[in-house]
């Protein structure tokens, strides 16, 4: 209808990440019901009934957020033209901001000396079983980058380059964050000799050893069970939930992805520069999602999140 070539269309639709496809797939079931009770052309509607659209949905859910119904314009913005240029949709959009503003998720966040005191608790990684030593390993990467799980189910055995200070590992394939022309993140997992029960390093050694002779895949976190597959960002997701619930965090107030808040949280409190937490947690160098809620003058203590966040518990 846009006049495209035909086989361009595959390599436009790749421009969308799988997690967007099923966002926008919600907004398109409710938009063709709506379209088909109103007799409207869903794919030539004008500004005007996409925003009787967005209103509806906003009456019908008075729970509904700005974030959701933003998602909402977005996905009529791929397939109406008019759509992104219209002024009074930028002016339902603002309204519908003032009326339901952004909030944080979480008004306060765990310590992560909780957490970090159960994994002391396990023992040595040499008296811990495999399903121990993979939820230990996670965690610990999780709390010592900062980064999302998403991340870490990406990590490539190919691209972890040991040295005498510890692990550097590249992030090549595709993350949210990933722009044209940005950097890709890389983790940085020194060795912690001041409490060997808490070194990623050392444990993501010692994991490394133990699933060497299982491993059929390219990628760092494998099942725990047989036949020993690729770990998904959902089982990743899981693990982590699992240390934290028996750590003692609520996880009926906090997600695993918690993770993220929670240590760069404590490494700003602990006199962390804002560019190192920026750096090394992934965010843009404009990004103003963390700084803006802890924007205080700071110390620069080092070049890394791990230090930071391990010393919490000494």
């Amino acid at each position: 209808m846009k006049g495209l070539p035909a086989n361009s269309i595959g390599t436009i639709e790749n421009s969308l990440a799988a997690a967007t496809r099923k966002q926008y797939s919600t907004t398109y079931k409710l938009w063709w019901a709506f379209c088909s009770t109103n007799h409207i052309d869903p794919f030539r509607a004008e500004p005007n009934q996409a925003i009787k659209f967005l209103q509806e949905q906003l009456d019908l859910k008075p729970n509904t957020g700005y974030g959701t119904l933003n998602q909402h314009r977005s996905a009529l913005a791929l397939i109406l033209d008019n759509l992104s240029c219209s002024g009074i949709v930028k002016r339902f959009m603002r309204g519908v901001f003032k009326m339901k503003p952004l909030t944080t998720k979480y008004r306060h966040i765990w310590d992560p000396k909780t957490v970090l005191n159960y994994i002391e608790s396990l023992g040595p990684n040499s008296s811990l079983s495999l399903r121990q030593l993979t939820m230990k390993t996670v965690t610990l990467l999780a709390l010592i980058s900062g980064h999302r799980l998403q991340t870490l189910s990406l990590i490539r055995l190919e691209n972890i380059n040991q040295s005498p200070q510890g692990f550097e590992i590249w992030i090549t394939d595709h993350i949210k964050t990933s722009r044209v022309g940005g950097e890709q993140p890389t983790l940085q997992v020194p060795f912690f000799q001041a409490n060997p029960s808490l070194c990623a390093a050392t444990t993501l050694k010692d994991y490394l050893k133990a699933t060497q002779p299982l491993r059929k895949d390219e990628f760092l976190f494998i099942t725990f069970r047989q036949p020993h597959r690729t770990a998904s960002k959902d089982s990743i997701s899981r693990w982590v939930k699992e240390v934290l619930k028996a750590a003692g965090v609520d996880m009926n107030v906090f997600a695993p992805h918690s993770t993220r808040h929670a240590v760069t949280s404590a490494a700003y409190k602990k006199g962390l520069s804002w560019d190192i937490i920026r750096r090394s947690a992934g965010w843009s160098q404009n990004s103003q999602v963390f700084a803006k809620f802890y924007n205080r003058p700071t110390q620069q203590h080092g070049s890394s999140l791990a230090p930071a966040i391990l010393a919490v518990n000494n």
